[in-house]
């Protein structure tokens, strides 16, 4: 029997409205590729949007979650308990995994990092809450854009554009204002010069953070940068004597409230969320912490702590954060020095 032969197209009848049906393999070229490349960048997204809003509201809350901590624990073991619990908790997960194998160049960037933003930024930052209020301590902090600009360009001939320049400018003003006499400011001179050398580390650290190249796994050197950390700061504490005088008998239920809240929303929520960001998020859609976390910071304080601005301090509160948000405007001309 004669196979019988398919009728040309010639003879099919199709109503004006009607289009014969297309059968597309998933795996044509260019179609279903597409089709998942969309898939992907729309999950980037949206875990890159749930972590910018992480870093947003949870590090604005951690000035109030530390002044809590240091009340009845030393600030240096604090930070340092924190970080190595966190840290600890990471790696734990990584191995439960098969993904804890740790290398040289793990090693190092956990040391540089955990050293400038850990034991220098947030161990200093730990210690000035005691003393300064939460939203002039989150203020001094978000100038940390302008160390990076500064540092950017020194370090690596990176030239900001004029607006950058203009809004650097705007910053400094306003910290000069907040720190003048007439601000009618009642905090002590060293915790605010102490706090602004811990935002000059954090930028330090963050610019060689981004600088460092990407990792395969970020919850690795996430747990590494902690564990590294919370051993320096541990270190610190013993040089200071705090560990002689931490009573764990004597911590308040306020203080292991605020200690809980560092380690699991400042520290593993929010901590990772903000590396996750520097190292998938342009630079001024990372930095934006910087201009937002004072603003949650300031409210918290004003509603956990009773603390008040004078009009001088709001005016200068208000030029830093006009200045930091200038600088992370996106420019095109940005140009670099030849190596």
């Amino acid at each position: 029997m004669q196979p019988a032969h398919p009728r040309p197209c010639s003879h099919v009848k199709m109503s004006p409205l009607t289009l014969p049906a297309v059968s597309v393999e998933a795996n044509a070229p260019g179609i279903g590729v597409a089709h998942a490349d969309r898939r992907t960048r729309s999950k980037r997204d949206v875990r890159l949007i749930v972590a910018v809003a992480a870093v947003w509201l949870l590090w604005g809350s951690t000035f109030a979650g530390m002044r809590f901590a240091v009340a009845t624990i030393p600030p240096f073991a604090m930070a340092s308990l924190r970080f190595s619990l966190a840290g600890l908790i990471l790696y734990a997960l990584c191995a439960a995994t098969g993904r804890g194998r740790i290398t040289r160049g793990d090693l190092v960037g956990a040391s540089v990092t955990g050293a400038t933003l850990l034991l220098l930024g947030n161990g200093m930052t730990a210690w000035t809450v005691q003393f300064l209020p939460t939203g002039i301590n989150s203020l001094l902090l978000s100038l940390s854009p302008i160390w990076m600009a500064i540092i950017a360009f020194v370090w690596f001939g990176e030239r900001p554009s004029r607006i950058a320049v203009g809004g650097m400018l705007l910053g400094l003003v306003g910290l000069a204002l907040l720190l003048s006499p007439r601000a009618g400011a009642t905090f002590p001179v060293w915790p605010a010069v102490l706090a602004l050398l811990a935002s000059v580390a954090w930028a330090f650290g963050s610019i060689y953070q981004r600088r460092a190249g990407r990792t395969d796994n970020l919850v690795l050197a996430t747990a590494l940068q902690m564990i590294v950390g919370g051993v320096l700061l541990a270190g610190e504490a013993a040089v200071l004597g705090e560990w002689k005088i931490f009573d764990v008998h004597a911590v308040s239920s306020s203080s292991l409230a605020g200690f809980a809240w560092l380690v699991v929303f400042g520290s593993l929520c929010g901590y990772s969320a903000y590396l996750y960001t520097m190292r998938n998020a342009s630079t001024a859609l990372a930095s934006t912490y910087a201009y937002v976390n004072p603003v949650v910071a300031v409210i918290i304080g004003m509603l956990l702590f009773h603390e008040r601005f004078t009009p001088l301090e709001a005016l200068a509160s208000a030029i830093i954060l006009a200045g930091v948000a200038l600088m992370m405007l996106p420019s095109r001309s940005v140009s670099k020095r030849a190596p």
